[in-house]
């Protein structure tokens, strides 16, 4: 009886337990499929996507490995829990009533990306699908998820978006206009644009064609730079001109392929340009060819000296004749109203001629002292004087750089010395300059100091300290070589002829010293040389003084301010005027020029008959005489003036010459011309000349 009695309780348990797996079955069951349970748990285990599904409460009920796998946790760790759980506190209950309406068919079930954290510290971005589980009532029992893996995706998508934005971003920078079209010539979109230019604009060129835009003859270029560039896949460039209210605008269109069907065209105002191109072709031209010329006659001169010597000066005549051209017409042009753009092309082709003078005087220079040509000049000057100027002009240089200057002359050093003032400025000037080269950061300090003292002669000890890159020991001893530089790589950051230091190491020898050099990598040189100079007591020249600024200078001084002397002038009541005798169109024009800011009346002529012709029908204060000229040059035109002169009368003529060669000077003061200015001429350079021998300029000049 007994065990009859457990047969049936165990019977009973066992139709239980098969009614409750029944049950489970029938609510996880979706609607229209019929697949046995083990089936079933198969596929939803091995899916490469992660499944999760809950209850109508929502408690996760079961769970696939995909799913563990994305979420980084296990099965176990996730059974039993809300999925409110798995999305941040503060979205919880708002999550949980939005599952709520779903359970409820009150929301529809559409896809969403949401982003969860993993154990490792990591994001991981999926696409969620919602599908509800009903019973085979219809009932909603639960709700299945499948989480798709999109991180890859959403980065790719976050970068392409970044990178939109930049893109508008960089529309929105440029000027131009950039155009998307068919193979027709329809814009399918256009973007930037310059709103003070009526044609270039995004609003007038979108949801249009081209033809509707453009005259027959551009499209048709347009057309075929499309064909080559198709070819090639070289970017072509149409140019094109579209008469607006301001006038005539001219356009250039850079075509590109984007895909077979699509292309990219890139439109832009080069009027400006243009208009600059041609103002400054002609002077760049002529530069370019000029330089060019200059190298050629530098790789031929190196053969023989004499022969360099006399080429170089011819080619210091043609060169030095342009130059003053560019320089003049630059100056001119930088002092008119520019754009920033125009404005960078001027001042860089000043530089560019202002290096090349520099490289020519350089030059000269060199093959003047390998001639043993070169003289130097003895006179009484002012050595604080010179200093001074030069030190002045490099102390800009530094203030501009965020460098400290200081120069420094002790008590001792006399200040009226004999020597050659020009060309202790000129060895002060090379070492200055490359200091400040070379020195990015810090100070630079020049100095003087007396090294000894006789009753005939001083000499002193000058020295340029900096805390630039310095000079490796291997580099030291051959650094005043001609030609030489410290670095001379090919991918040497400063550049330089190497003449400077060679040329310094010439100049030293002949005012009787030497140089040397003292310097670390990374701790600075130290520049230093000595030289010897005359006491002026002793001195039997005649008195030619450097004076100091704002001082009277005693005629004909080497360098004076005329607002120095403006200053001191007396009143004039009669207009003076010049003449100048010059044959080349530009260098005529640019002098002129310069006469004109000064306050000056000028007359020109275009040889030297002309200029006798002249002074015999007027009366010129100053004669500007250039050497080289057709007809009648220079010298005979101031041979047959001096001989025409008598004893009660004197014109005073200034050579204004290319000439520029060691013993030049001398030879135009030999044919009877009064002083001589060589080119290129500027303002101060003519201004000094003036104040020489036209006392009363002063008052006039620059008014």
């Amino acid at each position: 009886m007994t065990l009859l009695a457990i047969l049936c309780f165990a019977g009973l348990v066992w139709l239980w337990i098969r009614w409750r797996k029944r049950r489970s079955y029938e609510a996880f069951r979706i609607t229209g499929e019929a697949f046995d349970g083990d089936v079933s748990g198969d596929l939803f285990e091995v899916a490469p996507i992660g499944y999760l599904e809950i209850d109508r409460v929502g408690l996760v009920r079961r769970v696939n490995r995909s799913e563990c796998k994305l979420r980084g946790r296990a099965a176990s760790d996730l059974m039993g829990l809300h999925c409110a759980e798995f999305i941040p506190e503060l979205e919880r209950e708002r999550y949980r009533q939005q599952l709520q309406r779903k359970m409820s068919s009150q929301t529809a079930l559409t896809p969403y990306q949401r982003e969860h954290s993993v154990p490792d510290g990591g994001r991981v971005t999926v696409e969620v699908h919602e599908q509800l589980l009903r019973n085979s009532s219809g009932v909603v029992v639960g709700m299945r998820m499948a989480s798709i893996d999109v991180t890859d995706r959403k980065h790719s998508e976050d970068v392409a978006y970044r990178n939109a934005s930049e893109l508008r971003a960089l529309f929105q920078a440029f000027p131009d206009l950039f155009l998307r079209l068919d193979r027709n010539g329809a814009v399918l979109d256009a973007q930037a644009g310059q709103s003070s230019d009526s044609f270039l604009s995004a609003e007038k060129f979108s949801g249009r064609n081209l033809q509707d835009m453009l005259p027959a003859p551009v499209l048709e270029h347009i057309r075929t730079a499309q064909e080559k560039v198709r070819k090639t896949g070289v970017v072509e460039v149409v140019e094109f001109p579209i008469d607006d209210r301001l006038g005539q605008q001219t356009y250039e269109m850079r075509v590109l392929p984007l895909n077979w069907d699509e292309w990219i065209a890139i439109v832009r105002n080069i009027s400006t340009r243009q208009s600059n191109e041609r103002r400054l072709t002609d002077n760049a031209q002529e530069l370019e060819q000029k330089n060019q010329e200059l190298e050629a006659a530098l790789a031929a001169a190196r053969e023989a000296t004499r022969t360099k010597s006399r080429f170089l000066a011819n080619m210091s005549h043609e060169i030095r004749t342009p130059i003053n051209g560019v320089l003049g017409m630059a100056d001119f042009l930088l002092g008119t109203e520019l754009e920033p753009e125009q404005r960078e092309y001027a001042e860089t082709i000043q530089r560019s001629a202002g290096s090349l003078t520099s490289l020519i005087n350089d030059i000269l220079d060199f093959s003047s002292i390998e001639a043993r040509t070169l003289r130097l000049d003895r006179v009484v000057f002012s050595l604080s004087a010179a200093i001074e100027q030069t030190a002045s002009a490099f102390a800009s240089q530094a203030s501009v750089k965020g460098i400290d200057f200081a120069s420094s002359i002790p008590s001792g050093v006399p200040d009226a010395v004999v020597g050659d003032p020009a060309r202790l400025r000129q060895v002060l000037s090379n070492l200055l300059g490359n200091a400040l080269k070379f020195t990015e950061r810090g100070r630079i300090e020049l100095a003087a100091e007396l090294v000894s003292h006789t009753r005939d002669e001083s000499k002193l000890r000058f020295t340029v300290r900096d805390t630039g890159i310095g000079i490796p020991a291997s580099d030291r001893d051959r650094l005043f070589d001609t030609f030489t530089q410290a670095d001379d790589s090919n991918t040497r950051k400063y550049g330089g002829t190497g003449l400077g230091l060679a040329i310094s190491k010439q100049l030293v020898e002949l005012l009787g010293g030497e140089i040397g050099v003292e310097s670390d990598p990374g701790a600075g040189s130290l520049f230093w040389f000595t030289a010897s100079f005359g006491n002026a007591a002793k001195a039997e020249t005649a008195p030619q003084v450097l004076a100091p600024r704002a001082a009277t200078p005693v005629k004909p001084a080497v360098h004076t301010s005329l607002s120095a002397t403006r200053k001191s002038a007396p009143a004039t009541s009669h207009s003076m005027r010049i003449l100048l005798a010059e044959d080349n169109e530009i260098n005529q024009r640019i002098t002129l020029r310069l006469l004109q800011k000064l306050g000056l009346a000028a007359d020109a002529v275009v040889n030297g008959r002309e200029a006798v012709e002249a002074l015999e029908k007027q009366k010129y204060d100053l004669v500007l005489m250039d050497c080289q000229m057709p007809d009648m040059d220079g010298f005979e035109a101031t041979a047959v003036i001096r001989s025409r002169e008598g004893k009660s009368r004197h014109q005073t003529i200034c050579a204004l010459t290319a000439n520029a060669m060691a013993g030049d000077r001398e030879r135009c003061l030999a044919a009877g011309m009064d002083d001589y200015i060589s080119k290129p001429v500027g303002l101060e350079k003519l201004r000094d000349a003036l104040v020489r021998w036209i006392p009363d300029v002063g008052v006039t000049a620059g008014n």
